[in-house]
């Protein structure tokens, strides 16, 4: 985890925290750049908070030249954040393409036709989706010797709401080890347009989602993960701290064991114990 001074209840939102995660992170990537002897950065831009912030430290780490954005839209419910998106593109002055991705949904789904489950599963779909997106990036990132930045915060890594070999299918996870409250804060501290990309208290659908279930918000969720995982303190110490139901803790907690897989590389015949 890095080291950063943090607030009571462990989480890296502090003025100093911010400013240093400002010098860190665009440090990060340079690094990774120089030890990949890449080219660039390709970061996915889907007109919320942690995409708009990768895409600013990313400016900030190699330059607005060598940062392309890249937009994909899937469907008519995703043109108004691909619209945002642009606008933050131009905000930034960095390369920016919008690529519609709804005739691959449809020659897939018309490829693939009945595969045994309904036709409307919603979850396979979404996480097909999600992986032509990984691959439409790779292709860029490949054609401009570039690496992809990936702007899965710790939060979805730990609960698992980012698709596997989609959103996770990166060269570098950026805010791995930052909570969604964290990034929202860091975006803030950049004078990024929190407002215009949703604002800084709304939760991307699927940290909401995990949220509305436990009737907590995204940032009590983020403070019993920091303290539970991180720190290592027992559900029954957590809740008290946070002054919320014990249950709430547990639920979290199954969810980290359960989406365990996720965040791991394949198992192999020698190492899978």
């Amino acid at each position: 985890m890095l080291d950063l001074p943090r607030d009571e209840t462990g989480l890296a939102t502090t003025t100093v925290a911010l400013r240093r995660l400002q010098e860190l992170l665009p440090e990060f990537l340079v690094d990774r750049v120089t030890d990949a002897d890449a080219e660039g950065l390709v970061v996915p831009l889907d007109g919320g908070v942690a995409t708009a912030t990768a895409v600013a430290l990313a400016v900030d780490a190699v330059g607005a030249e060598d940062v392309l954005a890249l937009t994909m839209p899937a469907g008519l419910t995703d043109e108004a954040t691909a619209r945002t998106a642009e606008t933050v593109a131009e905000m930034l002055g960095v390369d920016h393409r919008r690529l519609q991705l709804q005739p691959v949904v449809a020659a897939f789904q018309e490829t693939v036709g009945d595969a045994g489950g309904p036709a409307d599963d919603i979850v396979a779909t979404d996480n097909a989706v999600e992986r032509f997106r990984t691959a439409t990036t790779y292709y860029f990132a490949n054609r401009r010797e570039s690496l992809v930045v990936g702007p899965v915060d710790r939060t979805a890594r730990l609960l698992g709401s980012a698709t596997k070999y989609g959103e996770t299918g990166v060269d570098c996870f950026l805010f791995g080890d930052l909570y969604w409250t964290e990034v929202h804060a860091l975006a803030a501290a950049m004078d990024l347009p929190v407002d215009l990309l949703g604002g800084a208290e709304r939760a991307p659908p699927h940290d909401s989602t995990d949220a509305d279930r436990l009737d907590v918000d995204v940032e009590t969720v983020d403070r019993a993960l920091r303290l539970h995982v991180d720190e290592g303190r027992e559900p029954r110490a957590v809740a008290d701290r946070l002054g919320i139901d014990r249950s709430v803790v547990t639920r979290l907690k199954e969810w980290c064991a359960t989406t365990r897989h996720k965040r791991h590389m394949p198992p192999k015949p020698s190492t899978n114990r």
